[in-house]
């Protein structure tokens, strides 16, 4: 009974799940593969679409259902999305998920100025020499030692016990592998040193360094090649940045650094590097004499493994090279000529009156009286009626030969007061040295005031008391076979003593003497000719006062043009003094001797005493100049390096006893290893001349805004930012960001410059700061990256680090600062112009626009 039972329980059975696995009315049940299908409808990559429509009406009803972006994708990154709501990253991938498009994300708060805020850093830099090398000990038995670094034939050389090694012959080279196997194993213990002659110095970024000698220990942050050499052009040592807080103890000048890398094989492998130490520069101090410009310098010590060479470059010729003025002398002008005598050979000394003092006691100025070249004249009879000079218009026997001719004033004379040489090859100082006196036309031809050897200068040594002005100057008879005549002075200032200040030279006297009474203008003559002496116009001098003559009433009695004053207590009239007349010859006379003068005294009629004066010099003469040489013969001034050297431990001794004449003293130079750089400004954030820099508004420069700057147009994902990512609290601006490319083909040979869009600052750092740039944009579009060579202010260096839009790091660092500057791209390919469309408008979440 039970059997029957159960064959037919299973019997319905089987025809029920047949039945359920049959089509019914055109459709198929299939409930059972349904059933097996439930494992994966937690897997989105095999869930149905009904479950992917549920999804985005539960979960993502604000991403629109129509993006290009695959859905299983989308589904599979909406937690990742509202896990970073809010952050950079959040903004980037719903960009990419939606529009395929790239999003950069500013905040104006980074522009805002902060007082005290700005980052200061100083960077310190180990230098080492480039030949870096792999360093093991032989066992005997191991002919494989691995490489630093992929190296091929010609990029290494092999030392074994400090012996190069011959490729081919002692060892070959594995390149793929990065291994030198050696043909015979190098013996126990024995040095194996592997140097590679283009080692890539990024290797030991982030490696910590030891010093062999110092024990000193430090990480480096960063490493790299020198590009540009100093000025001694002795090489481009690596460069390593030290981070000084895990600097312990102190880097020593030519010592041996340790550092080890890891290869992809997990193997240690050990480098060393010597530190760059090279002597910089040798200075002089004491240069000695005698030496040649290419004399060798000697160089001892120092504990180089290389010493330096260096020569003498340049020595003084000891020729003189300054005018000194003992004694100005009276009556010379500015650029007159200089000239020696007595240089020894073909030596010639030649100078210029520099400087003249105008303003001195002695003149300055010169009358010539005639300056007509009377030859033109040579033919005409003398009683004729006219001449026919220039000078007046009519002359003939009757006019006196001062007023037919013309006369002439020089001006602006004086003691010289400074000198300077034009030309030397004298090297003594005992040069006998003479100017010209102030220069004059007659016809084509110049003349110097010098050749009519008129007293210019009488000097006062003692100004003894009681003197007047316009006490006469008498002068003794002349010295033997001298025959100086016509000159004449006078007292022209005293103290309140009455001691003598100055002599002014005068003209000569006429016959005779006058009498003067105060503020009076007529001359009353003792034994005088005023008929035959003196005419209207005459310029005179009587006690020092100068005066115009009226009116010749007799030979004893004339007029002038303006009253004669004297000065109270005694002396108010001049009595039995002399007259000067300019129209009766020169000023100081003619044909008197240098250093070979006629004494002098002073005629008082006021009791005065105790005067000593000289004649000291003539018109153009009287000058004392001597020649100097502050310079040695052969003194070194300067010493040359031809090499740096390797390797200096200490200062070495400079030794310059074997040429000249032994006695020169230099000392040297030497670059530090490690080096202390001047600090910088890494951020402009209290820079207030910096363009970017903006005081803190009510809206925008706060810091709670950002703005979203991209391709797609704010209106296509306004509300879903809003609904998915927008911080409370925050205001959103949007910058549309538009571009446009094109190929622009231009025939080049070999390199190609462009210019990226915006201007750009550089510090003597290794940041580059741009001002409305794109350096983002112009990476993704392949203009730059790491590697690329940019120039700003005629500086090329490498990016190292793409940081944003408006901040780039190069390597090595800018060595001069330089604002507002165009960033030029240096490329081997065809270059993509990228035009960027600034100051476009920025539209907030409200619609407002805001343009910056």
């Amino acid at each position: 009974m039970f059997g029957k039972s159960i064959l037919y329980s299973l019997l319905f059975l089987e025809a029920y799940y047949e039945y359920l696995e049959q089509k019914q009315t055109g459709q198929l049940n299939d409930l059972t593969q349904k059933a097996k299908d439930l494992r994966y409808l937690s897997d989105v990559d095999y869930s149905l679409n009904e479950f992917e429509d549920s999804f985005f009406n539960t979960y993502a009803s604000l991403l629109p259902k129509d993006v290009s972006v695959d859905k299983e994708f989308l589904i599979k990154n909406v937690l990742p999305l509202y896990l970073s709501k809010g952050n950079e990253a959040s903004f980037k991938l719903l960009f990419r998920m939606l529009f395929n498009d790239e999003v950069d994300i500013l905040q104006p708060r980074n522009n805002v100025l902060r007082a005290s805020d700005g980052k200061w850093t100083v960077d310190h830099i180990l230098r080492i020499e480039t030949d870096i090398r792999s360093v093991y000990t032989g066992n005997g038995s191991n002919n494989t030692f691995l490489l630093a670094q992929t190296s091929g034939s010609g990029e290494i050389d092999v030392y074994v016990n400090g012996i190069i090694k011959t490729e081919g012959t002692d060892y070959y080279i594995r390149r793929e592998s990065r291994k030198v196997i050696f043909i015979t194993p190098p013996a126990a213990n024995s040095s194996v040193k592997i140097f590679y002659n283009n080692f890539d110095i990024t290797a030991l970024t982030n490696r910590k360094v030891t010093g062999l000698i110092s024990g000193s220990t430090a990480l480096v942050e960063r490493a790299s090649r020198r590009i540009i050499t100093d000025r001694l052009n002795f090489g481009l040592p690596f460069e390593l940045t030290i981070n000084e807080i895990t600097h312990i103890g102190e880097f020593q000048n030519g010592e041996t650094i340790t550092t080890d890398i890891i290869d992809s094989n997990d193997t240690v492998i050990q480098l060393e590097a010597d530190t760059f130490s090279i002597l910089t520069q040798i200075n002089v101090i004491d240069g000695g004499s005698s030496y040649n410009v290419g004399d060798p310098v000697t160089v001892l010590g120092g504990g180089a493994t290389t010493s330096a060479t260096a020569e003498v470059e340049t020595v003084s010729d000891g020729f003189t090279d300054r005018i000194v003025v003992n004694y100005g002398g009276a009556g010379f002008k500015l650029a007159s000529t200089i000239t020696s005598s007595n240089t020894p050979g073909t030596t010639l000394l030649i100078g210029a009156v520099d400087g003249v003092n105008t303003s001195h006691f002695t003149a300055n100025t010169y009358n010539l009286l005639g300056i007509d070249e009377i030859l033109p004249y040579a033919n005409v009879v003398l009683n004729v009626a006219n001449y026919g000079f220039p000078a007046a218009p009519n002359e003939n026997a009757n006019t006196r030969i001062v007023d037919a001719l013309t006369n002439l004033v020089v001006t602006d004379l004086g003691p010289i007061t400074n000198a300077v040489i034009l030309f030397s090859n004298v090297s003594v100082n005992t040069a006998i040295l003479d100017s010209q006196g102030a220069l004059y036309p007659v016809g084509n031809t110049f003349y110097d005031i010098k050749d009519f050897n008129s007293v210019g200068r009488i000097d006062v040594y003692g100004g003894g008391s009681g003197y007047k002005i316009g006490d006469e100057i008498i002068f003794s008879t002349n010295p033997s076979g001298t025959i100086g005549t016509g000159a004449a002075a006078a007292v022209k200032t005293v103290n309140a003593a009455g001691g003598i200040l100055t002599i002014e030279i005068q003209p000569p006297r006429i016959v005779g003497t006058a009498n003067v009474g105060n503020n009076t203008v007529q001359i009353i003559g003792t034994n005088t000719f005023f008929n035959n002496d003196l005419q209207v116009g005459d310029k005179i001098v009587l006690r020092s006062q100068e005066r115009f003559i009226n009116a010749v009433t007799s030979n004893t009695t004339a007029n002038v043009n303006v009253a004669f004053t004297f000065e109270s207590g005694g002396g108010n009239f001049a009595n039995n003094y002399p007259i000067g007349s300019f129209a009766h010859g020169a000023v100081g006379g003619v044909n008197y001797t240098q250093n070979n003068f006629p004494t002098v005294t002073v005629s008082t009629g006021s009791g005065g005493s105790g005067a000593n004066i000289a004649i000291t010099s003539l018109i153009g003469n009287g000058e004392q100049l001597q020649a100097l040489a502050d310079q040695i013969a052969g003194q070194i001034q300067r010493i040359r390096l031809l090499t740096g050297g390797v390797g200096y431990q200490y200062i070495p001794e400079i030794d310059l006893t074997n040429f000249g004449d032994g006695s020169a003293d230099a000392e040297a130079v030497l670059g530090a290893s490690y080096v202390e750089l001047p600090g910088r400004w890494i951020t402009s954030d209290s820079i207030l001349s910096n363009p970017e820099r903006r005081l803190q508004g009510s809206d925008y420069y706060v810091d709670y805004a950002y703005v979203t700057s991209s391709t797609t147009e704010f209106s296509k994902y306004k509300q879903i930012l809003k609904g998915l990512l927008h911080p409370a609290g925050f205001i959103n601006y949007a910058d549309l960001n538009k571009q446009a490319e094109a190929n622009v083909t231009i025939s080049v040979d070999e390199t190609t410059t462009g210019t990226i869009s915006g201007l750009v600052n550089v510090n003597s750092s290794i940041h580059i700061t741009g001002i409305n740039t794109k350096f983002f944009t112009a990476q993704s579009l392949g203009l730059i990256s790491i590697g690329t060579k940019v120039a700003v202010n005629t500086e090329i260096r490498f990016i190292s680090s793409i940081l944003s839009n408006t901040s780039i790091l190069v390597s090595p660092a800018f060595s001069q600062t330089a604002n507002l500057q165009e960033m030029v791209i240096i490329s081997e390919v065809e270059p993509l112009l990228v035009f960027t469309e600034n100051n476009l408008p920025l539209v907030t979440g409200n619609n407002e626009i805001i343009t910056l």
